[in-house]
């Protein structure tokens, strides 16, 4: 008999198991995208890559630059895990040298 609690679980870090409990049911991914910085940039990623049931959790510049683009850290929590091939294909399409973190384990510590 083996009894599972819980009790041993810091409250402060619910957050954290519920994230990967997401990750691993694909209902959470990570990307390093590349924005245009100028006025509806975000608008267009909506509309263009996203699904209409699909969230962005996570939206944050990396780095401050001064240039026509910047690299953004994209939180998306896509409304279906079966949603992510035509998602990454868009997202290919949106910016062709995006970075999925989930395939970086080093730069997904760094930045997440």
């Amino acid at each position: 008999m083996c009894v599972i609690s819980g009790g041993n679980n810091d409250i402060n870090r619910m957050q954290e198991i519920e994230e990967k409990s997401l990750i691993y049911q694909g209902l959470q991914h990570y990307f390093v995208v590349n924005f245009a910085q100028r006025a509806g940039a975000l608008r267009e990623f909506v509309n263009v890559v996203l699904n209409t049931d699909d969230d962005i959790t996570k939206f944050e510049y990396t780095k401050k630059v001064n240039s026509a683009e910047g690299p953004v850290l994209v939180g998306v929590r896509p409304g279906q895990a079966r949603n992510l091939n035509q998602l990454l294909k868009r997202l290919a399409e949106f910016d062709p040298n995006y970075i999925n973190l989930q395939e970086n384990q080093m730069l997904y510590r760094m930045l997440v």
